[in-house]
């Protein structure tokens, strides 16, 4: 990568609503640069971490664990096809605990 590429990471993380990251911490909510509907898409999968994952117990069922890491695999396709040629994005999906017993 030349020293304008950026690599992006796509991470969810408590108590941010942008999950895009670069190697000094969290972007900033206008990068990376997204059409409407994938920063929609972004937007409502750092949500549904927000709404339903405890740092305690992890997601509520295995079920919401697999969907949210399916939603996290599809939008990083998504993202992909926005980004321009010098920049990547990679799913650091890290959140696949869950609620045993339920």
């Amino acid at each position: 990568m030349g020293s304008l590429d950026v690599l992006y990471r796509l991470m969810n993380d408590y108590g941010a609503d942008w999950p895009f990251w670069q190697d000094d911490g969290l972007s900033p909510t206008d990068t990376p640069a997204l059409p409407p509907d994938v920063s929609d898409a972004a937007l409502a999968w750092a949500a549904e971490f927000q709404a339903h994952y405890s740092y305690e117990s992890g997601w509520p069922a295995e079920a919401a664990a697999r969907n949210h890491e399916r939603q996290g695999r599809n939008l990083l396709k998504l993202v992909e096809r926005t980004l321009t040629l010098e920049d990547s994005v990679q799913l650091d999906y890290w959140e696949t605990n869950w609620r045993k017993g339920l």
